[in-house]
């Protein structure tokens, strides 16, 4: 646990990032697209201690106090009550013991934050639900504290959530849900087969095709899917179900060739090809995770809502990328990381570009000043600190 972690001593603790065959093979592609000036195939960066504590301090030391009033509560709770009683009840039956799995913190703590991220569109959006404008509005005009603004959100926003905008929360629980489980698959679902397999599987999985003809056999036995693919179909079904129009399911069909996309890039990845962009084939992993859970919400989401999702996301592909350098130098998989290419001062400048997005959505819902605003700004650093306390804890 971090909290127990003790401070690095002081002074330069330097862990080398050298070149190494799949990183080589990109180095000249990537040099002229970086964002960073220390991208390089030797690059040099602080010890996993140090890249812990700058993580968790990217939206202040005192930015995120439990103290202080937000909106963070009401979102938690409302998250985990979509979790258990919407993911839950289609992951148990093919993963019985899935509550007491390693995977279960990190596909929960990773939930709470893709989960809230949709959920938080909705409030955010300049087309917000009428009854948060007009509760808004009122509290406003009254001038109440943060701390009577929150007591007042926390009827409110549930009722919202659950009864006018049922729908499109259980749809971006799902989608957030089998975001996760399908990275998980692709990394530990499928360990009999090789990566052209693995790839088409879940390439099958994303478009609803049957898979069953596609298991390994091993010593002339057949080999069942782990349950993180069994999970990657029960809920892709359950995703689809929530599709009941011919535009609904045109737009999922649209998403779900991005999410193709993200799997033929984290092969690209693994295999060491060249992206020209440098970042390794991560952003289009970024975009289609998003672009799935901007689909749960349709309505409400418009370009500015996109890009905040955008740059929260890819700030957690950075961060994470950012903590795992041993391992991924270790398995001699290339990341943006490994060579330099995303450093901290990447992940401040993105930070401070998610931040910018929220003050302008709240600007543009009308909330120009004020406590509203004001906790907008906390619950969303709140968010940011959760997500890099559990890539920490969670490696």
């Amino acid at each position: 646990m971090i909290a127990a972690q003790t401070r690095p001593a002081p002074g330069p603790q330097l862990v080398s990032v050298t070149s190494s065959p799949l990183t080589s093979s990109t180095s000249a592609t990537s040099s002229s697209s970086s964002s960073s000036s220390s991208a390089s195939s030797s690059a040099l960066v602080p010890c996993l201690a140090q890249r812990q504590e700058k993580v968790l301090a990217l939206c202040g030391d005192d930015a995120c106090d439990p103290g202080l009033p937000s909106f963070r509560a009401v979102l938690v709770h409302e998250v985990a009550r979509l979790f258990d009683r919407i993911i839950l009840p289609v992951v148990r039956p093919v993963w019985p013991d899935v509550e007491n799995h390693p995977f279960m913190a990190k596909w929960r703590a990773g939930f709470e934050l893709y989960c809230g991220l949709g959920l938080s569109t909705i409030v955010v959006s300049e087309r917000r639900p009428v009854l948060v404008e007009g509760v808004s509005r009122t509290m406003r005009l009254l001038g109440v504290s943060e701390a009577g603004v929150v007591v007042a959100a926390r009827p409110a926003l549930p009722l919202i959530f659950r009864l006018f905008e049922r729908r499109r929360c259980e749809r971006v629980a799902l989608a957030a849900a089998w975001i996760l489980v399908l990275d998980e698959a692709l990394d530990d679902g499928l360990p009999h087969h090789d990566d052209d397999a693995r790839a088409q599987i879940l390439i099958d999985i994303i478009h609803g095709r049957d898979v069953e003809g596609a298991l390994a056999t091993v010593d002339g036995a057949e080999q069942g899917f782990g349950p993180e693919v069994r999970s990657a179909i029960a809920i892709a079904k359950a995703l689809r179900a929530r599709a009941t129009t011919d535009d609904e399911r045109a737009s999922l069909a649209k998403v779900m060739h991005e999410v193709e996309g993200w799997v033929h890039g984290e092969m690209a990845s693994v295999q060491g090809l060249p992206d020209p962009t440098g970042a390794s084939h991560r952003m289009i992993g970024v975009t289609a995770s998003m672009d799935l859970l901007l689909w749960g919400v349709d309505r409400y989401a418009g370009p500015l809502e996109t890009e905040f999702l955008y740059r929260i996301a890819e700030l957690g592909q950075m961060a994470d990328d950012y903590l795992d350098i041993e391992k991924d130098r270790a398995q001699g998989r290339e990341t943006p990381a490994t060579r330099g290419f995303w450093t901290i001062a990447d992940m401040e400048r993105t930070y401070a570009r998610a931040e910018a997005l929220l003050h302008e959505l709240a600007d543009r819902a009308g909330e120009r000043q004020g406590t509203f605003r004001d906790l907008l700004v906390r619950t969303f650093r709140g968010e940011v600190q959760r997500m890099g306390r559990t890539l920490v804890e969670n490696p």
